[in-house]
C-alpha cells in the first residue's frame, strides 16, 4: 500500500507529510552539518530522527492496513477547542462528580 491510499484530508497524513518534508529539507540544506539538522528538527540527534522515521513507517503501515480513516466520519466530527483550559477550570462540571450531593 502506498500513502496515496490514505485520503489527503486525513489529519494524520497531513501532519506526517508536513513533518517529513520539513526534516528532509533540513537534511538537504545541511548535508555536512548534523548539528544544524538536529537544531532545526529539535527532536534529538540525527540517529534518533532515523529511529523516529522507522517507527512512523510502522505506524503508517498499521493505519493503512486497518484503514482507520474510514472509522471516523469527518463530517460528523465536532472539536471543542479551549486554548486556555485554566480559564474554565473553576466552572467545570463533570458527570458523576463525587463532590456533588
Amino acid at each position: 500500500m502506498a500513502i496515496s491510499d490514505m485520503p489527503e484530508s486525513y489529519q494524520y497524513r497531513k501532519v506526517v507529510e508536513k513533518m517529513c518534508r520539513y526534516r528532509i529539507q533540513a537534511c538537504l540544506d545541511n548535508p555536512e552539518d548534523p548539528d544544524k539538522v538536529e537544531e532545526l528538527c529539535n527532536c534529538g540527534q540525527v540517529e534518533e530522527l532515523v529511529v523516529q522515521a522507522d517507527d512512523e513507517m510502522e505506524v503508517l503501515q498499521m493505519i493503512l492496513e486497518k484503514r482507520w480513516w474510514e472509522r471516523i466520519p469527518e463530517e460528523d466530527m465536532e472539536v471543542d477547542h479551549n486554548p486556555d483550559p485554566e480559564q474554565d477550570a473553576n466552572n467545570a462540571t463533570w458527570e458523576g462528580n463525587p463532590d456533588e450531593k
